[in-house]
């Protein structure tokens, strides 16, 4: 037994050993960028150890790196079974699966590497790109793309430029057939540049294809290229191999020459290549004095970044930065300029998945670039954009459908359609009141002020004629804006339908939808108070009680000095507030400063408090006293609160249909928090009294009124309260809560009010 346990610890070792050879064979492939040699060493590995984390990740990478995106999201997901990912890797794998056209399933990936990470500013990014898509959906498309014949082979070709004899590109379909070299990062030939000439004066058509220069043709890649304007001037990129301190390094430099009768001559690096990072993918603007390249050299983003120089008298200056308004944390590659557009790709902002073709205009600098779209962009590498005239161009895809890996596509820009206009309605509030004659200027998404208006009493405010879909930006002129302050849109009926975002301090951001659009939507409710709120009523006067009328706004403050209720005095001087939170101190604001007086009310109208009077026009009062039998409880947000044993509490929205006493949905929502707080309060019960409106018999609206509180009590003791904590008393129409009693004319949402159950709590143990 002995003999045997030591033989299979021997062929155990033996497996170890070899797996381990294995995978240091694998890690080394991976390291120098041989990804399907890497591949291939990966797949033996697990072959024998299917679980292997670090396997599983690396291969899926390979897989990634070579834009096999269905293999990369198989070995992500089996990786994922078995590892905790990195923010990184949830990157990745998210992605992968954006490539394969799983927005949502990408969209939580990124949320994960924003979770575990808060400070990566790419995963908010790579959110917000989900977050794109489909609102890209419902945009008219800007172009139509169409296939090239004649160009593309069954390898990749890419990266076009305009030359006046034809469509200057790369292709990888030479293969070095003497020294038998290929590239190992996809095991393809390396990069050579080539030209198909055009055969019509549209430039539509082409000759077949064929070598550009021999000249230009070195042992590794050679692309892409571009020319100055008058075509003296050729710019190129090229892989070089230099030594570092331990292995072969290989980095982009661009090279120039100068082109003439169809020969190079000079060659010369470019002025700005590095040693230790890469400059490549060279764009001279169509005006001649701009050169635009990519490169990772220190201070950038992130990946790769677009740079720029300026023509001088003695060369091209020193590269500038585009910076963050157009970089990213991820790679800005390929740049194209004309007519004071610079059009580049880009992994790092919001787009569908791989590369994506931007646009910006210069003002101050080049910024907020715009994603073109489907049909020129999708979830495949979109990239190498080039155009022959306003409306016509070429660019590079690996999309489905494509001849080879990377093919060459034609576009055709479409005609701006004329956009629809719209009128955009809104609010602007200074804690929770209409704030009056605020200026504001709207601005559209190029910064530019297109209309002006002042809010109006209620703080209302509208802007006409508005590009539908077209993300617009408000301005509060104002030197303090509260933090508090909101803006929403409403509808035509004034109700708010939408809470607009507040992007800085003194500026909004929404975008302009159709007046159908904004009508649909589902007015918003009012914060969902607490279950425990309070009626307080009050009256104001000058000398004796009654002689100061109506009219004046009174407003609860609380103690951050924010409004949290609004109500205005009646022909007497009276007034109530409703839903109040039950603390304990109250601050009372008059709208005018005057030297009044303020004392407090019970429901019958009989005085119970005087309130001490703090400066002109403020009043201070305490709810609760010393000498008060006082309840405490915990409500159903968890919060401790004191209240008045037998003082009235207002059940939210306990309203009832006309000569109905069956319990509604919205009803039963609010009983079940009555219901959690009666569980967490043994020690307390409950008395609820339900009303009735005006209409109908005093007899009968009393009946109606017992069956409703009857019929609270029944399905709260349903949900397991006990009945000896109940009681449920009926009042009809004798508490009326405003002015609709018997031939007075009120709308059916005035009456509705009176349709309410009320309770009290009180101790039974």
């Amino acid at each position: 037994m002995r003999e045997a346990r030591n033989i299979l610890t021997l062929i155990f070792l033996a497996i170890g050993i070899s797996l381990f050879g294995q995978m240091k064979k694998a890690n080394k492939l991976y390291d120098e960028l041989r990804f399907i040699d890497a591949i291939e060493a990966y797949s033996k590995v697990l072959k024998k150890d299917d679980k292997n984390a670090e396997a599983l990740r690396k291969i899926a990478d390979c897989y990634r790196v070579t834009k096999q995106y269905e293999q990369a999201e198989l070995f992500y997901s089996k990786a994922f079974e078995n590892d905790d990912f990195t923010p990184k890797y949830h990157m990745y794998f998210g992605q992968v699966l954006k490539n394969n056209g799983k927005v949502s399933e990408a969209r939580k990936q990124f949320e994960l590497a924003s979770q575990k990470d808060p400070n990566s500013f790419l995963a908010k990014l790579l959110i917000q790109s989900c977050d794109n898509i489909n609102t890209w959906k419902k945009e008219s498309p800007l172009y139509e793309v169409s296939k090239t014949e004649n160009i593309n082979s069954e390898v990749a070709d890419f990266s076009p430029t305009t030359h006046p004899d034809g469509l200057v590109f790369v292709t990888e379909r030479e293969k070095d057939y003497i020294n038998d070299v290929q590239y190992g990062w996809t095991n393809k030939p390396f990069l050579t540049v080539y030209i198909a000439e055009y055969q019509n004066e549209e430039k539509t058509s082409f000759d077949k294809p064929k070598r550009f220069s021999n000249k230009i043709d070195s042992r590794y890649h050679d692309g892409p290229v571009t020319f100055n304007p008058d075509c003296t001037e050729i710019y190129f990129t090229r892989v070089e191999r230099t030594a570092s301190s331990k292995k072969e390094v290989s980095n982009l430099k661009i090279y120039k020459a100068t082109y003439k009768k169809k020969k190079l001559t000079k060659f010369e690096p470019f002025e700005y290549n590095g040693k230790d990072y890469s400059v490549a993918h060279p764009c001279v603007s169509d005006d001649g004095n701009y050169f635009f390249f990519a490169s990772d050299m220190p201070g950038g983003q992130g990946g790769m970044d677009l740079y720029m120089c300026e023509k001088t008298e003695n060369g091209w200056g020193e590269p500038k930065n585009l910076g963050s308004g157009t970089n990213s944390p991820g790679n800005e590659l390929f740049p194209y300029h004309k007519k004071g557009k610079l059009y580049f790709s880009s992994d790092g902002l919001p787009g569908y998945g791989g590369l994506d073709i931007f646009v910006t205009e210069k003002k101050d600098n080049y910024n907020a670039p715009k994603n073109l779209r489907d049909p020129l962009n999708s979830r495949y590498d979109d990239f190498g954009i080039t155009m022959t005239d306003d409306t016509h161009g070429f660019f590079s895809s690996n999309r489905d459908g494509g001849q080879g890996d990377d093919d060459i596509y034609a576009f055709t820009k479409l005609p701006e359609k004329e956009k629809e206009k719209t009128t955009v309605k809104g609010v602007f509030e200074y804690e929770g009141l209409g704030a009056s004659g605020v200026n504001l200027n709207l601005l559209d998404e190029n910064d530019a002020i297109v209309a002006s208006t002042k809010t109006n009493e209620k703080g209302e405010f509208s802007f006409e004629s508005l590009n539908i879909d077209e993300n617009y930006m408000i301005v509060v002129n104002e030197n303090d804006i509260p933090a508090e302050a909101k803006m929403f849109i409403t509808n035509k009926e004034g109700k708010k339908v939408m809470e607009v975002n507040r992007f800085r301090n003194d500026a909004f951001k929404f975008e302009a939808l159709s007046s159908d659009e904004i009508e649909q939507m589902p007015i918003i409710e009012e914060k969902d108070e607490s279950l425990l709120t309070i009626s307080v009523y009050g009256q104001i006067y000058d000398q004796l009680p009654g002689d100061y009328s109506g009219g004046m706004d009174v407003y609860v403050v609380n103690d951050k000095g924010i409004i949290i209720g609004t109500a205005k005095t009646d022909k007497d001087g009276k007034f109530v507030f409703e839903k109040l939170p039950p603390d304990e101190q109250y601050l009372f604001k008059l709208a005018e400063e005057k030297d009044l007086n303020i004392i407090i009310l019970d429901e019958n109208g009989e005085v119970v408090d005087s309130p001490k009077r703090k400066g002109k026009g403020y009043f201070v009062y305490t709810r609760l006293s010393g000498d008060d039998v006082v309840l405490t409880l915990i409500n159903e947000e968890d919060v401790v609160i004191k209240i008045k044993e037998d003082e009235n509490f207002i059940i939210s929205n306990i309203y009832y249909d006309y000569n109905s006493a069956e319990i509604k949905e919205s009803a039963a929502k609010e009983l079940d928090k009555l219901v959690l707080i009666l569980k967490k309060n043994t020690h307390i019960g409950v008395e609820l009294s339900s009303h009735t409106d005006s209409r109908g018999g005093d007899e009968f609206n009393l009946s109606l009124s017992q069956k409703r509180a009857e019929k609270a009590v029944q399905y709260i003791v349903g949900k397991g309260i006990e009945i000896e904590r109940m009681k449920g008393v009926g009042y009809g129409e004798t508490k009326l809560v405003n002015k609709c009693s018997n031939g007075v004319e009120c709308t059916e949402e005035e009456h509705g009010k009176n349709r309410r159950t009320e309770f009290k709590v009180y101790k039974v143990k």
